[in-house]
């Protein structure tokens, strides 16, 4: 896995957290958006919150559930992609905010 350089690292966490805002507003679901201090907060109606957070030390992307903090890595032909199971970020988002919520979700975070 190449290895991003601190710059580009930011630059990608800034692509993919605006890329997520603009999934969750197309897919309708009832809960509010908070970026503060480079993390993407979301907080569902039922209670729930998932911060997505930048980790710059070890250039991953983690993302705090209420069951555990995922990490993914980026990879430049995949993007970032969950470092036990080789999901994409879009699938296991999806897959925890349809079980905290309970809808379906689909996310679409490709450019």
């Amino acid at each position: 896995m190449q290895e991003l350089n601190e710059s580009e690292f930011h630059r990608q966490v800034d692509l993919i957290q605006d890329r997520i805002e603009q999934a969750l507003d197309a897919a309708d679901l009832d809960l509010d958006m908070e970026q503060t201090e480079g993390s993407l907060i979301l907080m569902l109606a039922a209670g729930p919150r998932l911060v997505i957070g930048r980790q710059p030390a070890s250039r991953e992307l983690w993302v705090a559930t209420p069951d555990g903090t995922l990490h993914f890595g980026y990879q430049p032909a995949h993007g970032w992609i969950h470092d036990s199971d080789g999901e994409a970020l879009g699938i296991v988002l999806a897959q925890v905010l349809g079980d905290l919520s309970g809808d379906e979700v689909e996310l679409d975070l490709d450019e």
